[in-house]
């Protein structure tokens, strides 16, 4: 039996600057602090090594419980339980092994898995959601692009679907379901045109690849869930635009737009499509152009590398027709940064879709009945595709188009054949104008392939 007993225990006084140690036995103390604070302590050795751990604060009515590992994470020990502690771990060195360091051991493995599990779960809140994927995506790779409108929208009808869970948890039936629901419950695209609802998933399927890529080189995925997928997955094919216009259709059109009653688009609009209709550029390089981009004098249109589609900078011979559509612009917009400078908005220039506006409402309204119907984007493929009949080398039409030409052409080939292109570009220009100015035109060229 003890020395001490619950009374005594319960009783005991501090003294004044140092520990009061009161033995019960089995190595086992009720410690009584300076303030009053009673713990019990071990005082044992085991294998040469010297221990004193507090195993808990006394309490008379002690821990709930029936085990010592109940006991000790309580915390709070009756003397009966200190006892039965202190024989136990008694028995367990004379056994061979220290109970109190195997506690302590079991303690850490504990607070470690917390510590895993808590870790695990701070990294699963730190991982991004598919919006918060598509946000840093559009920052640091679509920044100032001016594709980037376009593909901001249609990553957010993704993200309209999913955005607010984990990239790292998506499955591709996840994405494939989504891609589905765009594919059957959307009908317009960014520029409010009505256009095929599995055209504009399969759309946005491309983009989410490179979404997926962007979040693979980051971790957040070990691999890409949707590289492999394609649009036959879930029955969305590309539309692919082939119209091709005839000479006459197109002197046709030159015609329609130097008639005010046929067109009615403000002087702007009108420049814009003529320039695209004669130099063959994208919609957006036309209109977004600058005048600082210019040489009248010399002929000379110079597209930076970050207006063009693929990042390269171009070099676009001006035919004095060209020339002189510029020149009678200027008077408009001379004092603006902008050649086809908004007439509404101030500072901007006209949206790259105004000149799709404007040729769409000269089919709607029968001002071209004998044109194919067709869209801005077919004026440049008509340029590249009539000029052979120009006696022009077939790939010119590529370099003016600033394409990157085929196969060995590309890796062997790399002459700019500015003045042929320049030739080429004049040639263009003056059948467009020679046949607009007769009354009647001839179809001469062969058919599109």
């Amino acid at each position: 039996m003890g020395k001490l007993s619950p009374i005594s225990c319960d009783k005991a006084k501090p003294k004044t600057g140092r520990d009061r140690l009161l033995p019960d036995g089995d190595g086992l103390y009720l410690r009584v602090r300076p303030h009053g604070t009673k713990t019990w302590i071990l005082d044992y050795e085991f294998r040469g090594k010297r221990r004193k751990p507090t195993i808990g604060s006394f309490d008379s009515n002690g821990a709930p419980g029936e085990s010592i590992s109940e006991w000790l994470r309580h915390g709070r020990l009756s003397i009966a339980q200190a006892r039965s502690i202190a024989g136990n771990w008694k028995a367990a060195r004379r056994a061979g092994h220290d109970a109190y360091v195997e506690w302590e051991a079991q303690l850490a493995k504990e607070a470690g898995d917390v510590a895993e599990v808590a870790a695990a779960k701070a990294a699963e809140a730190a991982q991004p959601t598919v919006s918060d994927a598509v946000n840093q995506f559009m920052s640091k790779h679509m920044g100032g692009k001016k594709s980037a409108p376009a593909i901001r929208y249609r990553l957010d009808l993704l993200a309209g679907i999913l955005g607010d869970r984990k990239i790292s948890t998506l499955k591709r039936q996840d994405v494939i379901a989504a891609l589905e629901t765009i594919a059957e419950g959307r009908r317009i695209d960014s520029d409010g045109k009505r256009v095929p609802a599995k055209q504009l998933a399969g759309e946005v399927l491309i983009q989410a690849k490179r979404v997926w890529r962007f979040a693979e080189a980051r971790e957040w995925v070990s691999t890409s869930c949707i590289e492999r997928l394609t649009r036959r997955d879930f029955d969305a094919k590309p539309v692919k635009r082939s119209t091709v216009l005839r000479i006459d259709e197109v002197v046709e059109l030159w015609r329609a737009l130097n008639d005010s009653q046929r067109c009615k688009s403000d002087p702007v609009t009108i420049a814009a499509l003529k320039l695209v209709t004669l130099t063959g550029q994208r919609e957006r390089e036309v209109t977004d152009a600058e005048w600082s981009e210019f040489d009248l004098d010399a002929g000379i249109w110079k597209i930076p590398a970050n207006r063009t589609k693929k990042e390269r900078a171009h070099l676009v011979h001006l035919a004095p027709q060209s020339v002189k559509i510029l020149t009678e612009l200027k008077t408009l917009t001379g004092k603006t940064a902008f050649v086809f400078a908004s007439p509404i908005k101030e500072g901007q220039p006209i949206f790259g879709r105004s000149i799709a506006a404007a040729l769409g409402k000269m089919f709607s309204r029968g001002a071209l009945p004998n044109v194919t119907k067709c869209h801005v984007h077919d004026l440049r493929r008509t340029l590249i595709t009539r000029l052979p009949d120009l006696g022009i080398e077939p790939f010119m039409g590529h370099k003016i188009a600033n394409h990157v030409l085929p196969g060995v052409l590309a890796h062997y080939n790399h002459a700019e054949y500015l003045e042929q292109r320049k030739e080429a570009l004049e040639k263009w220009a003056d059948r467009i104008e020679t046949l607009a100015a007769q009354t009647n035109v001839i179809q001469l060229q062969r058919p599109a392939a």
